[in-house]
């Protein structure tokens, strides 16, 4: 019992305990009765994979897997994962039994601190992660909780959180109401526990101190912090978790996966991209994960069709013109796919993004080039060279734009320099990144393809992009011209 009345230590939360054969409240229960296991897949990731790559984003460096028969399988998808870059110690459950304090006791010897205890059937954020670490810094016990309402999972304790009318600091938590015994429901609201858990290594071992092994031991340990007064709860929203050993719980978490990667770039996305190409590309996403497509390989497929559009451009038929700015309306669309499919796998990297932003200009360079080339033969019998000139003119400004954009890129990749500029410059570059990859006027193009006016949009694009680049090339010489620094 003294171990349990030592002053809460403080420091950074970098190891996680991952119980990949139970729950953290199931500790004997073994695998989900909808069949769902460490092994199941969503998004493109078994749970495994996508728990161990949340925890590395949320700033997890250390992780204890205790795991099952399925120990082998999973070793042949982290080890030579060039992804993972936390470290991973393998723990067998016949040597370390979840159910046993014994093993609690052996883990919290190990431990300097707190650490985070989770099952793997949970989809959840890496900013939930973030946050229980933080909050778990000063020794606190945390239990992460759904909202009030939520079924969550059956297994798991309902958490009713009271304040102790003498500390208002002090917050007491019960952790035993049974959401399937609704007689014993209590007169306060309770929200679903989550297999999300803060506990410091001194309470690891207590259900071995106290010698009560009908307990589990992570609710003993929960129950002694009531008691303590060093417990909290953090609640995280619908949009952040989702428990998938609930009915159809992985097609649910990939729905939620897809919801989120949408809300991200909402704020960055134009109106067509926002409410058309991004519901849209979900479908496709879906599609191209099953289908065991890398980012790398949709957005070389994106650029294709594009260029196939654009060879339709060149044709200069009506018709064909109609097609070939469908054939552009989906590449559009297929080019938020290699963004949604890097996040979901956690497949990020500098080359997929220099490729992307690589890609979007070859296209639209070859868009104008191919809707002045198909204007020009259109009027041949006039003799004017005028579509050839705005085509020109459109290609050149878009080639001047990229070069212009990787200038701001380079500049933000320096933070020290980047923070030096004025608050105002610096919102304005951001704004320049966030709006010059908007898809949104290649519906502009497929409504002047379906009026017969497409060599009228070529005058749209070749003054629009000069004036682009005009404002972006002066914002950059006011940068320059300021803080010469940034340019070296």
């Amino acid at each position: 019992m003294d171990r349990t009345i030592n002053k809460p230590e403080v420091g950074t939360i970098d190891t996680a305990i991952l119980l990949a054969s139970s729950g953290v409240f199931n500790l004997g229960g073994g695998a989900a009765p909808s069949g769902v296991g460490p092994l199941t897949r969503v998004g493109g990731l078994t749970l495994f994979q996508r728990t161990v790559f949340t925890l590395q984003r949320g700033g997890i460096s250390q992780i204890l897997a205790l795991v099952g028969e399925e120990e082998r399988a999973l070793r042949s998808l982290i080890r030579p994962d060039d992804r993972v870059q936390a470290a991973v110690r393998w723990l067998p459950v016949r040597e370390f039994p979840p159910a046993d304090p014994q093993t609690w006791e052996a883990l919290g010897n190990e431990i300097k601190g707190s650490c985070l205890i989770l099952g793997c059937y949970l989809v959840f954020s890496p900013s939930l992660v973030e946050l229980l670490r933080e909050e778990g810094r000063d020794g606190r016990v945390v239990i992460a909780v759904g909202s009030p309402g939520d079924g969550g999972w059956s297994d798991n304790p309902g958490v009713v959180t009271r304040v102790d009318p003498n500390r208002s600091d002090r917050i007491q938590t019960v952790v035993f109401y049974d959401p399937r015994e609704p007689t014993s429901e209590p007169a306060s609201p309770f929200a679903p526990a989550m297999d999300l858990v803060i506990l410091p290594s001194r309470l690891l071992g207590i259900s071995g101190a106290l010698k009560t092994p009908e307990t589990g031991p992570i609710r003993l340990a929960l129950e002694q912090a009531a008691a303590e007064g060093v417990i909290q709860t953090v609640t995280a929203s619908p949009n952040e978790y989702l428990d998938t050993r609930r009915p159809h719980g992985p097609r649910l978490a990939e729905r939620l996966l897809l919801r989120s990667l949408q809300t991200v770039q909402g704020g960055l996305d134009g109106i067509v991209d926002r409410y058309v190409n991004r519901r849209l590309s979900g479908f496709f996403t879906r599609l191209f994960i099953k289908l065991g497509l890398s980012p790398n390989a949709v957005t070389i497929l994106s650029m294709l069709i594009g260029l196939v559009g654009a060879g339709f451009f060149a044709l200069g038929s009506y018709q064909l013109g109609i097609i070939g700015a469908l054939l552009f309306q989906l590449s559009v669309i297929i080019d938020c796919c290699d963004g949604e499919i890097a996040r979901l796998t956690f497949s990020e990297s500098r080359f997929g993004q220099e490729l992307d932003i690589l890609a979007d200009n070859v296209v639209h360079m070859a868009i104008f080039s191919g809707i002045a080339w198909g204007a020009f033969v259109e009027e041949t019998g006039s003799h004017t060279y005028e579509p050839l000139l705005l085509g020109a003119i459109a290609v050149v400004a878009n080639g001047f734009c990229l070069w212009l954009i990787n200038q701001v890129r380079h500049l933000k990749a320096r933070p020290v320099r980047w923070r030096q500029l004025p608050g105002w410059q610096r919102t304005r570059l951001e704004f320049i990144l966030s709006h010059v990859a908007n898809r949104d006027f290649s519906v502009i193009v497929l409504l002047f393809a379906c009026f017969g006016m497409l060599p009228w949009f070529l005058w749209l694009g070749a003054v629009g992009s000069c004036l682009f680049v005009l404002t972006l090339a002066w914002t950059l010489r006011q940068v320059f011209l300021s803080h010469p620094s940034a340019s070296a």
